[in-house]
């Protein structure tokens, strides 16, 4: 399993070719070698990688260099180690570790300082490993570092170092030798360099996180040579999906690798005396610098495109299947959120839309917590692009992925996700490969957004009980009523009325129902003319006509459930009282600092679940609008509550800097009487 708790791809899905290598190609792949790779006179240079730096601490459960190696073995078998790449530099002197861009110095070991070297070799995933145990004067306990050697032999380096050692040690001259058969080494080596071939399609032959299932019969089209269109832009899908998922995987890890770089920065900062940069620091520095604005952008536009391509192949992808990799998914949009401290990145990013089955899709399977997070993000990715006036549309996004390989434009372009317009009438369904492509006039659209060659297939339900709609996602239903299911494999499924709304209900109030003549329904006893629309509903002057239209077929419904009575359901409101026990909330509060908040000001569980997962600083930054999208009703309340807290907080701020001044004053006037 990997960072996303996806299957993990056994190669980089790039396919070899077996055409003649260029000269150029050739050319700059054994300079790049010789440029990381090089011994001049004393000094020698290997291109590495860091894998993890442990402090030699029995508290910590390292107490030997063997107790070093059992975790870094432990932290490998879980996906716990995050490289980072570096030049190693040795001399008679000292070893040196690089940057590799600025070719600054991030640590210099003097020789005196090294206490051990030595080589793992196949233990882990990195075949090839140097660790280095080192302690300067100043350091209470040794560090022990680890090195993936990826370019040359973890044996050669070792052997360089331990020249260097001896030599110091007895005042011998051993590493000249040395490093004339290491330069012998390396140049045979850099002969052997066969560059990777230019980027191509991933292989069908590779195995990847996700494959496609074989389409079922009754979703073939009647023609054989739309079948195999089919095949083949269901394939590309997939493809484009499992390189969308490497880079978001590729980023998440990089986030996770920053993190617990900093964290260790802090623990040493705050065992340290002085504030002199102490050992392992520059590697630490190195690992915990957070991504570029431009890379946290590149990955939320790719969560955008592997949420549209998850929509349209919900029908063509198991194990995982599409819902279980959208929980999946929420995992790294979480941690982006946490990352930035609020959600206004995230809201900035537009392109690519989403379509209008992408936002049903994730409206229909996401958890509480899950739709809470989706709602903060805003219109960018709450409103579908046909919702979008089209002078408003953000332009075609073709992404870059990591490993090189484009994808035609041509499938980009024609994706609903980039076509979809306001005023283009909605289908019931939204197909997920469009009918004109793929098949004949025979075929029909089926209830679950496939095509079918027989309508006969579509499935229905009967309702057992009323229920109300309480947000635009789910279906007002009564007793009785027949209805088309169109989505049946979670909790909630998705049905269809006569009228064509669409909307989920739960599915322990309903029963299937199979019918002979599936055009003689009968009429229900009643039947709902308005369900919660579309998120088009949120646009313009139509929002509160649509929402109070809404309400009063809701308010009907409910006093038919209720034995029409005359008045309506009463509502209990709870007066909140100030008291000095009130439960403080400030930016720095952290999530169970504001679960224990709003439980303090009375607010349902579902409110405090929603609303629990965000820090102070998170929960500061929403307005009243974003609240009702994830409370409802209670919203506004949550809202007054939060601009009550922000004013105290304000105002303490205020009495706090009046005090001080106040102070100084008094302080100056005292000291001039005296």
């Amino acid at each position: 399993m990997n960072a996303l708790g996806t299957p993990t791809k056994l190669s980089n899905g790039v396919a070899r070719s077996d055409s003649k290598i260029s000269a150029k190609a050739l050319f700059e792949q054994r300079k790049k070698y010789s440029n990381s790779n090089v011994i001049m006179q004393e000094t020698s240079q290997y291109h590495v990688q860091h894998l993890s730096t442990f402090i030699m601490d029995k508290t910590e459960s390292i107490a030997t260099v063997d107790d070093a190696i059992k975790k870094l073995i432990l932290l490998d078998s879980k996906d716990k180690i995050w490289t980072q790449e570096m030049l190693l530099q040795v001399t008679d002197k000292s070893i040196k570790l690089l940057d590799c861009e600025t070719k600054e110095d991030l640590e210099v070991f003097p020789v005196f300082t090294v206490q051990h070297c030595q080589t793992l070799l196949n233990q882990t995933r990195y075949p090839s490993v140097l660790l280095l145990v080192c302690q300067d004067n100043e350091q209470h306990k040794p560090d022990i570092h680890f090195f993936y050697c990826d370019e040359v032999e973890a044996e050669m380096v070792h052997a360089d170092i331990d020249s260097a050692l001896g030599d110091n040690k007895r005042g011998k001259k051993t590493r000249p030798q040395t490093l004339k058969m290491n330069q012998e080494k390396m140049k045979r080596h850099r002969e052997t360099i066969i560059p990777p071939s230019e980027p191509k399609s991933p292989s069908h032959g590779v195995k990847g996180r996700v494959a496609a299932t074989e389409i079922k019969d009754e979703l073939l089209p009647l023609d054989p040579e739309s079948s195999m269109k089919l095949a083949q832009r269901i394939e590309k899908d997939v493809q484009i999906l499992n390189c969308a998922l490497d880079d978001i995987e590729s980023f998440v890890s990089r986030l996770h690798k920053a993190a617990e770089a900093f964290a260790q920065l802090n623990q040493r900062n705050r065992s340290k005396k002085n504030k002199k940069k102490g050992p392992a620091e520059g590697m630490l520095t190195l690992r915990a610098k957070p991504p570029s604005e431009a890379e946290f952008i590149d990955c939320l536009q790719k969560l955008k495109l592997s949420f549209n391509l998850l929509a349209k192949l919900k029908k063509h992808i198991q194990n995982p299947t599409a819902s279980e990799l959208v929980h999946f998914l929420f995992g790294p949009l979480e941690m982006i959120l946490q990352s930035c401290g609020s959600p206004d990145l995230t809201r900035a990013v537009i392109s690519p839309h989403l379509s209008r089955d992408s936002v049903d899709f994730l409206r229909g399977h996401l958890t509480p917590k899950e739709m809470t997070i989706f709602e903060l993000l805003g219109d960018g990715w709450t409103r579908p692009r046909a919702d979008w006036p089209k002078d408003q549309c953000a332009p075609l996004y073709v992404p870059k992925f990591r490993n090189g390989w484009e994808p035609p434009v041509e499938l980009f372009r024609t994706s609903p996700w980039e076509t979809e317009s306001m005023g283009m009438p909605r289908s019931p369904v939204q197909s997920e490969y469009r009918k004109e492509e793929f098949f004949g006039s025979q075929s029909s659209l089926s209830s679950n957004g496939s095509y079918s060659s027989s309508p006969a297939a579509r499935k229905y339900a009967k309702i057992r009980y009323h229920f109300v709609a309480r947000n635009a996602n789910e279906l007002s239903v009564l007793q009785d009523e027949i209805l088309e299911v169109l989505e049946d494999d979670k909790q909630w499924w998705k049905l269809r009325n006569r009228s064509g709304q669409a909307g989920y209900v739960p599915y322990n109030i309903l029963d299937v129902v199979k019918l002979e003549d599936p055009q003689a329904m009968n009429d229900p006893p009643y039947s709902p003319s308005y369900r919660g629309q579309s998120p088009s509903s949120s646009m313009g002057s139509e929002k509160d006509g649509h929402t109070h239209q809404m309400d009063k077929v809701n308010d009907e419904l409910l006093m038919l459930i209720t034995g029409n009575k005359v008045n309506p359901p009463t509502r209990n409101f709870k007066v909140e009282r100030q008291s000095s026990s009130t439960v403080p909330l400030s930016f720095d509060s952290s999530p169970a600092q504001v679960t224990t908040w709003l439980n303090s000001k009375g607010f349902s569980k579902p409110t405090v679940d929603r609303l629990g997962i965000l820090t102070g600083a998170q929960i500061f930054s929403l307005n009243k609008d974003h609240l009702k999208a994830v409370c409802g009703d209670e919203g506004s309340r949550v809202y007054s509550q939060i601009t009550v807290q922000k004013a105290q907080l304000e105002k303490s701020r205020g009495d706090s800097e009046l005090q001080e001044i106040m102070k100084k004053r008094q302080e100056k006037i005292e000291s001039a009487a005296d």
